[in-house]
């Protein structure tokens, strides 16, 4: 060629992509490793993003817009909303009743022995005593099993009077003429989920009643009053049943608006929005949980498998650029294409793990490469009338390196060629004069260890001394 180095075809270096993709899919273990190590890092990092959530930082630092604030105190107002309306419906008596086996429970109760003057006072101050949550308090102080907010009791325990008609009236106020005392009825009502619940709070109702007795005896005037009857019934009440879906369907209303308010919030307004509402309550924190579990869980999976990916695409990606830019051999085939001086082969060497010597197989201890670059060697010297090669080497040769000269030395002297290693040329001086005194020189390279410039110094070195260079071989990495 024209070129700066008489000995080389071309400067030019090819990609043998075939190569390449031969040496990557040797690196699998490597490229597994690459690979399960950025999985681990990025799963980490999915697990941590998918835990974070706006802290207190976020609520100090938010700026919400008027419209944004009224978004909040909206929804904070509905969520309140639906909490109690869900204690509500969890607790009241009423609500859990069957609107369509009402087990209720009435108590009719007579006022005699008292003033005409004084009769309507008595009457109103037992009825206001019961439906204003009096009999509630006291049945909650009572040490009776009804411990619950009186809300819920006072629901469940009314009173009331009938209204007569004209004709019945007038006939009891033509029998009370004359007389200084008359009489008056009412009735208290207890409602239970069953038969048995309805029973026994008619039963402590009618005690608190009879206490409370003596109280309007003191403050309204001197009477009796007597239990004339008690009947249990079971009815259907469609007001009942109207009022429990109203407050079901409210709360369902009221639970999806809320969804629908919080879906469209910003990062800053929910973070504000759950300042506000106070989500602390055990079932809050259990959907936060839970929330921030699943999305742990998706964050996980995706960036592991983004870590798969883009391990194995970073392993390959550095190897195939230091199998380009890298200066070293890397195979036979390239060197043949490169050079001028001929190429003997490849010798592959398997780590120490040697077979069993078969006689009459033909094969050395290390397989075929070594037998047909030592013939090559030996048909090369007898063409070219050489009688001594000097095998040099730019680096330390391994000890199984070694050993195998040793045994190609020993056949070509055999066939009357004498052979002599000298190694690490470059830095070694000493075995200069062995190389001049050979006069044949055989080039020994290494795969991934010998570059291309060290083999142009060599040759320099060696056409500048008047040493002929017969040829080269090879050694793979695993030598």
């Amino acid at each position: 060629m024209d070129g700066q180095y008489s000995w080389k075809r071309t400067e030019d270096t090819e990609i043998d992509l075939v190569d390449l993709l031969r040496r990557l899919c040797g690196q699998w273990k490597q490229a597994a490793v690459c690979a399960a190590i950025s999985a681990l890092i990025l799963g980490g990092y999915g697990w941590l993003q998918g835990r974070e959530a706006p802290g207190e930082d976020v609520v100090k630092e938010a700026v919400l817009t008027e419209a944004e604030e009224q978004a909040v105190a909206d929804a904070v107002r509905l969520k309140n909303e639906i909490s109690g309306l869900e204690t509500y419906l969890d607790n009241s008596i009423l609500m859990q009743t069957d609107p369509y086996h009402k087990n209720k429970s009435v108590m009719l109760y007579c006022i005699d022995r008292a003033e005409r003057r004084e009769l309507a006072g008595i009457t109103e101050s037992y009825l206001n005593f019961v439906l204003n949550g009096g009999a509630a308090d006291a049945l909650g102080d009572s040490g009776s099993s009804w411990k619950m907010d009186k809300s819920y009791l006072a629901e469940v325990v009314t009173a009331y009077q009938k209204t007569y008609s004209s004709p019945y009236q007038v006939a009891v106020d033509s029998l009370e003429d004359g007389s200084q005392t008359a009489e008056a009825v009412f009735y208290v009502e207890t409602v239970g989920r069953d038969a048995k619940e309805a029973e026994k709070l008619a039963l402590d109702v009618q005690d608190v009643v009879e206490k409370h007795s003596a109280e309007v005896k003191s403050t309204a005037g001197n009477h009796r009053l007597r239990l004339i009857s008690s009947q249990n019934s079971v009815t259907a009440d469609s007001g009942l049943q109207t009022q429990q879906h109203d407050r079901k369907a409210l709360l369902s209303s009221n639970k999806t608006n809320l969804k629908a308010a919080t879906d469209a919030f910003s990062g800053e307004q929910m973070a504000v929005y759950k300042e506000a509402a106070d989500l602390n309550d055990e079932e809050d924190k259990a959907g936060q949980d839970a929330a921030v579990a699943g999305k742990g869980i998706g964050s996980v999976i995706k960036y592991i498998l983004l870590g798969i990916v883009a391990g194995i695409f970073v392993y390959c990606g550095v190897f195939s650029c230091l199998y380009i830019f890298r200066d070293t051999v890397k195979s036979t085939e390239e060197m043949k294409r490169m050079y001028m001086f001929p190429v003997y082969g490849e010798i592959e060497l398997d780590g120490g793990k040697k077979r069993k010597r078969t006689a009459d197989a033909g094969q050395d201890t290390y397989g075929n490469t070594e037998l047909q670059v030592l013939n090559r060697i030996r048909l090369a010297c007898r063409q070219r009338g050489l009688e001594k090669l000097c095998a040099a080497s730019d680096f330390l040769l391994s000890t199984q390196e070694k050993e195998c000269f040793e045994r190609m030395a020993g056949k070509l002297k055999d066939w009357g060629i004498d052979l002599t290693v000298a190694e690490n040329v470059s830095a070694d001086t000493a075995v200069w004069d062995e190389l001049t005194e050979a006069g044949n020189v055989l080039l020994v390279c290494r795969m991934g260890r010998t570059t291309h410039q060290m083999i142009d110094r060599a040759m320099e070195f060696y056409l500048l001394n008047g040493i002929d260079v017969a040829g080269a071989a090879v050694f793979g990495q695993n030598g």
